[in-house]
């Protein structure tokens, strides 16, 4: 409980704009949701740009916070949107429009638990910039296919099939590596 209270004070000192607060709630969240953007920009000089840009959106729009889900998880949805807008406006050529895609490409679990935390992140890095943007989304943030369409300005359709295409190459990856 002291530390939701803690957190509501920072906020309220951020909206008052209070210097000392709002270096300290940047301090206390920078490292972790530069993480966030990482999942999603591979560049690591774009992504503390997307970071920079997300920062200003959650003190810009920190009264518009009602407090009734974590602070954290707001923070986090207006950095992934960041990001995925960041992506959306530097790679529209990448994400064509493409037909539905209802094929499931099944990985097989026995062949992921091989592998540690570092290991599975190096797979997902080593995806088409679309592809892992959609599958971030999808997956790790669960995000819909038709938010990551309306974030990405793609149909839901070009989600799917992205995300189709990110598991066919997540599983070749994958199936390479227990090769070696």
């Amino acid at each position: 409980m002291h530390r939701q209270e803690n957190e509501i004070d920072l906020i309220a000192k951020c909206i008052q704009r209070d210097r000392k607060a709002c270096a300290e709630l940047y301090a206390t969240y920078s490292n972790w949701l530069y993480a966030v953007c990482l999942r999603y920009i591979s560049d690591q000089d774009e992504a503390k740009d997307v970071l920079q840009d997300a920062f200003v959106l959650i003190f810009n729009n920190l009264s518009q916070y009602s407090g009734t889900h974590s602070f954290k998880g707001w923070m986090k949805k207006i950095t992934v949107n960041t990001a995925l807008g960041s992506f959306r406006k530097k790679n529209a050529a990448v994400l064509k429009d493409s037909k539905n895609v209802e094929d499931v490409v099944l990985i097989d679990t026995t062949l992921i638990e091989a592998f540690n935390l570092e290991e599975i992140s190096f797979f997902l890095s080593n995806l088409s910039p679309g592809r892992k943007q959609i599958f971030s989304a999808y997956y790790i943030e669960g995000y819909s296919h038709k938010e990551i369409a309306q974030e990405l300005g793609i149909s839901e359709g070009t989600s799917k099939s992205q995300l189709h295409d990110a598991k066919k190459e997540l599983k070749k990856l994958i199936e390479l590596a227990n090769k070696a």
